[in-house]
């Protein structure tokens, strides 16, 4: 009976050795698959990388709304079309919501709610490891002569990229704006370079009949903005600063 519990134990200890033994292989097989991702994100060129296109809004959650037009609903149509862009040229995209599903509130949210819905946006870029993220908005006024797109960026790495784009869309014939530095949450503190894209005024009619029937116009403008910006994208701070020492 002894021989038979000293077996047991010995087994018992081979299997949680091994067990630990792939349980570091799998972090340190983790942890440099997260090195790796990280490092790509920086890397020129676009092909190869992993997009993330964010629809603001959806579900219970129609943004700004002009008319029979919804924000949310006119943010999934620029998405869609800026993916199929971005797929026609080999570029791998990944979207934070599908239609109503996915990463949307389906009932009327409190604000903590509302901030943690942005978060689950966040986190769903570094779960797909994405390179970028693009979270795509339509604006509002209550004067409806206010027109143009306005790219918004919150750190330093973001703001040639969103300069990029902001130069593009200023060609669609609306008013010529400058990309702006802001602190939303959704763009702050992700580890790939983020802006939030408010690719018009849904209470201005012309910008609203472009995002309506000129989507894919829009959609090739930002794609060749994003092509640009990955021919020499900016690196950190930190990255910088070692390759200057």
């Amino acid at each position: 009976m002894k021989l038979r519990i000293i077996v047991l134990s010995k087994r018992i200890i081979i299997l949680a050795v091994i067990f630990m033994l792939l349980a570091g292989l799998l972090q340190a097989s983790d942890s440099y698959a997260k090195f790796q991702w990280k490092k790509e994100i920086f890397l020129p060129g676009l092909q190869g990388k992993t997009v993330i296109i964010d629809p603001g809004h959806g579900g219970a959650d129609p943004g700004a709304v002009s008319g029979r037009y919804r924000e949310s609903d006119l943010n999934m149509e620029t998405a869609l079309a800026l993916k199929s862009q971005l797929e026609d040229n080999g570029i791998k995209v990944k979207l934070t919501r599908n239609g109503s599903e996915g990463i949307v509130p389906k009932e009327n949210m409190t604000y903590a709610e509302q901030w943690a819905n942005l978060r689950k946006r966040k986190e769903f870029a570094a779960e797909q490891r994405g390179h970028l993220l693009l979270s795509i908005h339509t604006n509002s006024h209550q004067d409806s002569r206010v027109s143009g797109a306005i790219v918004f960026y919150t750190d330093e790495v973001s703001a040639d990229l969103a300069a990029e784009i902001q130069a593009r869309l200023n060609t669609l014939g609306t008013k010529k704006r400058s990309a702006e530095q802001k602190n939303f949450a959704v763009i702050k503190g992700n580890p790939m370079p983020a802006v939030l894209i408010e690719t018009g005024f849904i209470t201005n009619e012309h910008d609203r009949e472009m995002l309506v029937s000129s989507k894919g116009t829009v959609a090739k403008l930002i794609y060749e903005a994003l092509d640009r910006y990955y021919q020499e994208p900016a690196l950190p701070q930190t990255e910088t600063a070692a390759k200057g020492g």
